[in-house]
């Protein structure tokens, strides 16, 4: 007979999951206002770190926080930050003090441990002021953001679920279908991690860089797209509808086929925003004349909205491929026991 892995107290008061819930959420704004931050270019308004102007960071004036734009975006994504920093080490705690299973409990040191080298990372680009450090930065607070979710996965009540009353699936069934669809939903999500890499280079380059490397990220951005689109449609076909951990496959196959055509309209909307309209377009499609406001409303929006939509379609993937891997296991375990 299999045990629950939980503790008693965990089992009356789920404070692991609540909390795995809560960092997790607390985490996304902190991507939004790290990307305003980058779109603002307001990364190196204050100065110093981790004091804020020569202040404790908990302990700037309001007025002083307040009075200035740029500063007031780079002292709340700090605040954020560190909030986040907290709440991350009371999950590691929360999961030591609750959980018996050890390698959830590593993963929440993993958690900790992205989270302050996030932090650290910040830090020195203001000190160095090094622009390879803010493109590092980028490229590594979704895969911070995506562990984060994954302990919300875990800390879960379905997951420890040892039994399945799902309906048979493409990704219940085992086999060549299963496998194709877990092969299908590991690109998907390093297509997107892809995405938001080459969209981090882009928004780092200076004018001073070669063309040549805007053309070629801008078209690995635009590649990568298009297989990415291709492939979630194809995936949200190939998924189907059951119960239980074959219903939560389904569900978040569904999510990603309803976020990527936002996604994509929120990409050319900030082309559009920062680079304006394509000659081709002007000339062949649809006459009409925008002018790009440099640090804009619409610029910021558009262009923080299409990062964060990108951090949340990683995990949402990388959820998608946790379950479809719990769900062949619960399966397998299943036949093992008749």
């Amino acid at each position: 007979m299999n045990r629950d892995p939980s503790s008693p107290l965990d089992r009356r008061f789920p404070i692991a999951h609540l909390l795995a819930w809560v960092t997790a959420g607390a985490t996304f704004p902190l991507i939004w206002m790290g990307g305003f931050v980058t779109t603002y270019r307001a990364g190196m308004a204050v100065p110093d770190w981790p004091s804020t102007f020569g202040y404790n960071l908990f302990l700037y004036p309001l007025e002083s926080w307040l009075s200035v734009f740029d500063v007031f975006l780079e002292h709340s994504h700090r605040l954020i930050a560190a909030s986040v920093g907290f709440l991350t080490i009371a999950l590691s705690a929360a999961l030591w003090l609750g959980d018996r299973r050890r390698w959830v409990c590593w993963l929440g040191v993993v958690a900790v441990l992205g989270v302050s080298f996030q932090g650290v990372l910040g830090g020195l680009r203001v000190i160095a002021d090094e622009r390879v450090l803010a493109k590092v930065h980028g490229c590594t607070a979704p895969l911070v953001f995506a562990c984060l979710a994954s302990l919300v996965t875990f800390t879960s009540a379905a997951w420890r679920t040892r039994r399945d009353s799902g309906l048979p699936s493409s990704a219940a069934q085992g086999g060549n279908a299963a496998r194709c669809d877990r092969l299908i939903s590991v690109l998907i999500a390093a297509a997107i991690y892809l995405q938001i890499v080459a969209g981090s280079q882009l928004r780092h380059l200076t004018p001073h860089e070669h063309a040549f490397w805007f053309a070629v990220w801008v078209w690995i951005h635009v590649i990568v797209g298009i297989l990415l689109l291709l492939g979630i449609i194809a995936l949200g076909v190939r998924l189907r509808v059951g119960r239980g951990h074959a219903a939560r496959v389904a569900r978040r196959g569904r999510l990603l086929v309803g976020l990527m055509p936002l996604q994509v309209i929120l990409g050319a909307a900030t082309w559009v925003t920062n680079y304006g309209l394509p000659v081709w377009f002007t000339e062949n499609v649809w006459e009409v004349e925008y002018t790009v406001v440099a640090g804009g409303a619409w610029q910021a929006i558009v262009t923080t909205a299409h990062v964060a939509v990108a951090s949340l379609l990683l995990v949402i993937a990388v959820s998608l491929v946790l379950w479809q891997v719990r769900l062949t296991y619960v399966e397998t375990e299943a036949c093992g026991d008749e």
